[in-house]
């Protein structure tokens, strides 16, 4: 079969590719901007698609191989058809639609350089009668300061319809096979609208990309004594001048500590900020870092106004996006439905089988202490005990913010230090000012060796008990008084 040629225009210098290399960028962002151009390509085409074939699926596969160097991305969408074939490989020829997918005419460009040496472009637009073959030699480009590319035509039947990427002689940006793990889970979790949907089937390495949707808790609100259920689920429809979202904020059924927990950002229904393992998460919002709110809060919302980087990772107006979050918080606060306030203070009941196990397992080390001798306890004088108090390493491991609660008219503020020094007590508070205190836990005890926490808090309030009882010996007043105030505290603190 005998191929006709042709000419695509490169314009820029070509020593700027060399620069496409060292741009900062993710795997997963790199690889999604194929899967970028195949979705568009399928949306802009979608009417010829199913006039071929009534059920036709978008199909998008990336295979890495790595005896052979080389990635391959191929779909079955619309192709790129001879209006658009050049801005292909034109750097920044922004496309004539600007509100699909692709927008800023870099994204198969940088995502090409930044992974291989050597790649090529085989595409059959739908309605047209050519397949069109160009390869990029980066370089050779450079080398040569080529302008132009080549292009191979050849003769295919009307019906026909895909895009073949083939990457070749990958550079140290390509993926590891440790990575494709989460190239997977990032994959799924930044097209799950599409994968969910049915309309998009993307394979990596063979393997059908599956997108699981998450629990929301459905409890009662945790003053609640009546038990009513509810669904912790707020539809968000917010707007702000040019800048809205659109989506939901819900809480978690199952705590996650940095996969689950956190919110995605879509923009065109794709997620910009907020997959997989990389969720959003401001502190207007989810709190303090660790805190159960933290662990609790997710969702997804849908961004509207916002222009997002190069690569598709980040959105441009930080500025407005945190003032939008601030607005959605006033969403969430709303009385009859705080869903903010239910995420930091509820906690999940513990089923009675597990109850009763646990109490088992504390009866058993109750009993083997009992049986081991034990020699009496020396309580140190008044002076010592204050000297004591006081002795804790200040070799600190970390600490968390100050944090205030109210007790009757006072107002205290503490901050939580954790510290490693096994001889020393197991906490101490100090003064910090007027009405800050600094409590040091030390994490170097004998106490926190034990695995099983219930062992330590029966450890605790036999301790707190015990030195109730003891304490007048030591001329304390009313001793009762600190196991009722800690009993009120200990759920609030």
């Amino acid at each position: 079969m005998a191929y006709k040629e042709e000419t695509v225009s490169i314009k820029i210098q070509p020593n700027v590719y060399g620069t496409f290399r060292i741009l900062p960028n993710k795997i997963w962002y790199a690889l999604a901007e194929y899967v970028d151009n195949s979705l568009q390509s399928h949306i802009n085409n979608k009417e010829q698609l199913t006039r071929i074939n009534s059920k036709h699926v978008l199909k998008v596969e990336i295979n890495i191989n790595k005896e052979l160097d080389s990635i391959s991305i191929k779909d079955n969408a619309g192709g790129i058809d001879s209006n658009n074939y050049w801005r292909a490989f034109e750097p920044a020829n922004i496309p004539t639609d600007v509100t699909g997918l692709h927008e800023h005419g870099m994204g198969m460009k940088t995502a090409s350089i930044w992974l291989s040496d050597v790649w090529s472009v085989v595409t059959k637009a739908v309605g047209e009668t050519e397949e069109r073959t160009t390869i990029f030699d980066l370089k050779k480009v450079m080398a040569e300061k080529k302008e132009v590319l080549n292009v191979t035509k050849k003769s295919v039947i009307k019906e026909k319809h895909y895009t073949h990427i083939l990457l070749k002689g990958l550079s140290a940006n390509s993926p590891k096979s440790q990575q494709y793990g989460k190239i997977k889970k990032h994959l799924t979790s930044i097209y799950r609208k599409f994968i969910i949907s049915g309309e998009l089937k993307l394979y990596f390495n063979g393997e059908l990309l599956k997108y699981q949707t998450l629990k929301i808790l459905k409890a009662p609100f945790y003053k609640d004594q009546i038990n009513r259920k509810i669904l912790w689920k707020k539809e968000i429809d917010f707007k702000m001048g040019e800048f809205s979202a659109k989506g939901f904020i819900g809480l978690l059924e199952t705590m996650s500590t940095s996969i689950d927990n956190g919110i995605s950002l879509f923009r065109r229904g794709r997620v910009i900020v907020g997959s997989h393992d990389e969720k959003y998460r401001p502190s207007v919002l989810s709190g303090q870092p660790g805190s159960p709110l933290d662990k609790r809060l997710f969702g997804e919302l849908e961004l509207e106004g916002f222009g997002v980087s190069y690569n598709k990772g980040t959105f441009t107006e930080q500025m407005e996006l945190e003032v939008l979050m601030k607005g959605i918080k006033q969403e969430l606060s709303i009385n009859g439905f705080n869903l903010l306030e239910q995420g930091q203070h509820y906690t999940k009941p513990k089923p009675k089988a597990d109850i009763k196990k646990s109490v088992k397992k504390v009866l058993k080390s109750l009993k083997e202490q009992k049986n081991k001798t034990k020699a009496p306890i020396n309580i140190p004088k008044k002076e010592d005990l204050e000297k004591e108090s006081n002795s804790i390493s200040k070799a600190i491991i970390d600490e968390s913010d100050y944090d205030y609660v109210n007790i009757g008219l006072n107002k205290y503020g503490y901050k939580v230090k954790f510290v490693d020094a096994p001889n020393n007590p197991l906490y101490s508070c100090t003064k910090a000012n007027e009405e800050e205190y600094d409590i040091e836990v030390n994490f170097g005890h004998e106490l926190f060796k034990k695995e099983d926490v219930s062992e330590v808090i029966v450890a605790l309030i036999k301790a707190l008990a015990l030195a109730e009882q003891e304490s007048p010996n030591q001329g304390t007043k009313e001793p009762g008084n600190v196991r009722l105030i800690f009993n009120k505290l200990i759920g609030k603190v």
